[in-house]
């Protein structure tokens, strides 16, 4: 009787362990962001579809601090929140309607709409660089390299690079103002404990008050301006 009962419970056992498999699954979208983070790209995404009311001029800035001074500003380019068939000379207007475009907007003749923007990094093939995106759906692209600084630890000229980024909060809007986006900063060299950080808020203030930008030795501020147009 004891044999039977051993037997049966490596019987039970071994069906159990028989029972048990590991599945292949659908990859889920959070997976691949946590792949594409770790490899260096980074995107974020803005809805700009209340601006729709009016006709606007986007204008996207960049500006390059160090030591916590701005040391540099500049336009990167300008596309618009929406695309009207009367900005096309009139005798390509049948073309264009000819080619397969419809006017989504009877009362404004628009035949495109922005509604959202898309700003992104991701690396290139050296250390020193990495590249950011901007994207207008239906609108245009900006695409251009960031140099980036190199830090040493102590007693090395080994230059290490690291750069993160940090969203800001977007508290307000005000035509042609200026309205930061995205923070891309270095990290900084801990020489107590010998290692590079890169910690503190998780969200910048739009006044620039965030205790953060203390320690960032190098940063650019990525943001927006958005122009009434007549």
């Amino acid at each position: 009787m004891k044999k039977k009962i051993i037997l049966l419970c490596v019987l039970a056992l071994s069906c159990a362990a028989f029972c048990q498999q590991i599945k292949n699954k659908n990859i889920e979208v959070d997976e691949l962001f946590t792949l594409l983070n770790a490899s260096g790209y980074e995107l974020f995404s803005y809805d700009i579809s209340e601006m729709l009311n009016e006709r606007y001029s986007i204008v996207f800035v960049k500006k390059e601090f160090s030591a916590g001074k701005e040391i540099d500003s500049s336009d990167l380019n300008t596309l618009q929140n929406k695309l009207l068939l009367s900005d096309f000379p009139e005798t390509s207007l049948q073309d264009i309607l000819d080619a397969g475009l419809s006017i989504i907007d009877p009362e404004t003749q628009a035949i495109y709409h922005a509604d959202k923007i898309s700003l992104g990094f991701y690396p290139s093939d050296n250390d020193s660089t990495k590249f950011m995106q901007i994207n207008v759906p239906n609108m245009g692209n900006i695409r251009l390299p960031i140099k980036l600084r190199g830090l040493s630890m102590k007693d090395s000229n080994e230059k290490y690079f690291s750069y993160n980024t940090r969203p800001f909060k977007i508290e307000t809007f005000e035509e042609s103002k200026f309205i930061p986006l995205v923070l891309f900063g270095s990290s900084w060299y801990d020489e107590r404990f010998n290692i590079f950080r890169f910690c503190g808020e998780r969200e910048i203030k739009p006044d620039m008050s965030s205790e953060i930008l203390k320690d960032v030795p190098h940063y650019y501020i990525i943001g927006v301006k958005f122009i009434k147009k007549k």
